[in-house]
């Protein structure tokens, strides 16, 4: 009995090829024949055994996201959030903000498109050959060189792609983290709140911005002083959003009735 294909997985199907050329095969899922004993095979492996996996996977995945993407958010601020952060905290940190699962569905996306060149030379070897003989501008798009190519990396097509794909999650989520903590800081973006403390009659003066919470603490950013604060939940009495009012429609002049001769 033939056991050469019992070893391929379902992300390398090579085309069947016809009497004559083969049939390209546009797949942009990456080769994985040759990397069964890599560790992203024993973990797939393992996922589609249990699909429940998959989603404590995934969620775990947002949450340490999330823990990233907060990290440089409140150190733009000089806050240390890890410090105030509780275990009910870690879990859900990536549930806060909808871009996270954006970022995460990017980062794949870029993965793939940054890696079909050396997908599509994998799979259709001898058609790549013949297309980098044709014109200099294929040989570009199919060089070997570390934005086209994992044999320049030493590393798995299929391990390349997920460290790929987590390199650039990391760097979307620093920079989307840090380009909201700019415009709070200096544009003056973010909710306006004005805090009541417990014991006091009256509010705080001056508006706040809003940073987050935790399930101790309120983090606020006061622009006046600028000057960035952890206030624990039990200390606050009342907290209130800042309606900034919109701009007023100009009001025609009434146009005068004609005179009766």
């Amino acid at each position: 009995m033939d056991t050469r294909n019992q070893g391929r997985t379902d992300g390398d199907r090579p085309a069947i090829a016809p009497p004559g050329e083969a049939p390209t095969d546009w797949s942009v899922l990456p080769v994985v024949h040759g990397s069964e004993d890599s560790v992203v095979m024993v973990l797939w492996r393992l996922l589609r055994q249990e699909p429940a996996l998959i989603v404590s996977a995934g969620y775990v995945l947002l949450s340490l996201l999330g823990l990233w993407s907060s990290y440089f958010f409140y150190l733009r601020f000089e806050l240390s959030i890890l410090d105030y952060l509780q275990i009910s905290d870690f879990l859900v940190a990536g549930l806060r903000d909808p871009a996270y699962a954006a970022i995460l569905g990017g980062g794949i996306a870029l993965a793939i498109v940054v890696g079909w060149p050396d997908t599509l030379r994998r799979r259709n070897p001898a058609k790549v050959e013949a297309l980098r003989a044709r014109h200099w501008g294929w040989r570009i798009v199919f060089s070997r060189t570390p934005l086209t190519s994992w044999d320049v990396s030493g590393m798995r097509p299929l391990t390349g792609l997920c460290t790929a794909v987590a390199f650039f999650m990391a760097l979307g989520a620093a920079i989307y983290s840090l380009d909201k903590a700019e415009g709070i800081r200096n544009e003056g973006r973010g909710n306006r709140v004005t805090v009541q403390l417990t014991g006091d009659a009256a509010a705080l003066k001056g508006d706040a911005r809003l940073l987050g919470s935790s399930s101790a603490f309120v983090f606020l950013w006061w622009p006046q002083q600028h000057r960035a604060e952890a206030v624990p939940i039990s200390a606050i009495k009342r907290m209130q959003a800042v309606v900034v009012p919109g701009k007023a429609k100009p009001v025609a002049a009434p146009v005068p009735a004609p005179v009766a001769r």
